[in-house]
């Protein structure tokens, strides 16, 4: 069974993330028993896994070799916060909170900066470098609402809470620390990142709701298109800036799963504003993170197999 996963593209996080949403889906309080099996099974170890794999992604980053990763996860990064950020406000300038047809400004700007680290890991694994794969927790400040808040610092003029990014990149930094101190936790730790990334994708999942992703009807739709239209610049830039294959460029063109929460933290800041956008906000975002989950993993092994990356 295993094996089969693993020829699924992105497989070890797509397959355990999308058994586990339908489990949720139709059996919410299946695991909600508390103690270990709420926390393994029922999502709430999730922030737990996800540092473990930023720990151990971070034994990965060799100092000697920063350059790699800069050259292109560097470039790529900063061209999709400056992208998505400044779509994020021109949207929110052009069509205002309640945005254009049925995407609000809350729905658009968490979809457009958000990439889904959990993707981009199972798929490095299977087609990228030791790092490209080491790199995970910086992508991982995309999955929280870190960029959506400083759109919104921006829209808004006040301020933005630092808290969540440097909570981030802490367990990454410690990684690297332990990494280049002595090699031996690199080949200690990174051959935990598979297994991780499938606990990762159960936990991730069981708090989708299919049923939810659905009602997003015809906005989220449009919403995916968009994203796609949008985000698209990431594989070319990879492909004909970076000169690469395309593939890990194509990797940011996906949503993350903690993003969904990103709505109800926005409107709990801008209750005011935003309130009133929640709900539909977040559908639409689940719908779009069902939606690239599905579909980005395929456009990635298309680009991977033309280059011969592929490995039986």
């Amino acid at each position: 069974m295993l094996n089969a996963i693993k020829r699924i593209p992105a497989g070890t996080f797509l397959v355990p993330m999308l058994v586990s949403a339908f489990i949720y889906t139709f059996w919410p309080n299946l695991f909600q028993i508390g103690g270990l099996t709420q926390h393994i099974f029922g999502g709430d170890g999730t922030n737990g896994i996800i540092g473990a794999i930023c720990f151990c992604s971070g034994t990965g980053i060799d100092l000697k070799k920063i350059s790699y990763a800069l050259k292109r996860q560097g470039v790529l990064l900063l061209a999709k916060f400056i992208i998505g950020a400044g779509i994020s406000l021109l949207y929110i300038s052009t069509f205002g909170q309640a945005g254009v047809l049925g995407i609000s400004a809350l729905a658009f700007t968490i979809t457009i900066c958000s990439i889904n680290p959990a993707v981009y890991l199972s798929l490095m694994q299977q087609y990228g470098s030791e790092q490209d794969t080491a790199v995970y927790g910086v992508t991982g400040l995309f999955s929280i609402a870190a960029v959506p808040m400083i759109v919104y610092g921006i829209a808004s003029g006040g301020g933005m809470d630092w808290t969540p990014v440097i909570s981030t990149l802490i367990p990454m930094a410690a990684g690297v620390i332990f990494g280049n101190l002595d090699e031996n936790f690199k080949g200690f730790f990174m051959p935990a990142l598979p297994a991780l990334t499938f606990l990762m994708g159960w936990n991730l999942g069981y708090g989708l709701n299919l049923i939810d992703a659905l009602k997003a009807g015809g906005g989220g739709l449009i919403l995916a298109i968009v994203f796609y239209a949008i985000n698209i610049t990431m594989l070319l830039i990879d492909k004909f800036v970076l000169k690469n294959d395309g593939s890990v460029g194509a990797t940011f063109m996906t949503v993350a799963g903690l993003s969904v929460s990103s709505a109800g933290l926005l409107g709990a800041i801008y209750p005011e504003v935003l309130g009133e956008y929640v709900s539909a906000a977040a559908s639409q975002v689940l719908l779009v993170v069902v939606a690239t989950s599905v579909i980005t993993p395929f456009i990635v092994a298309k680009l991977s197999t033309k280059n011969n990356k592929i490995t039986s």
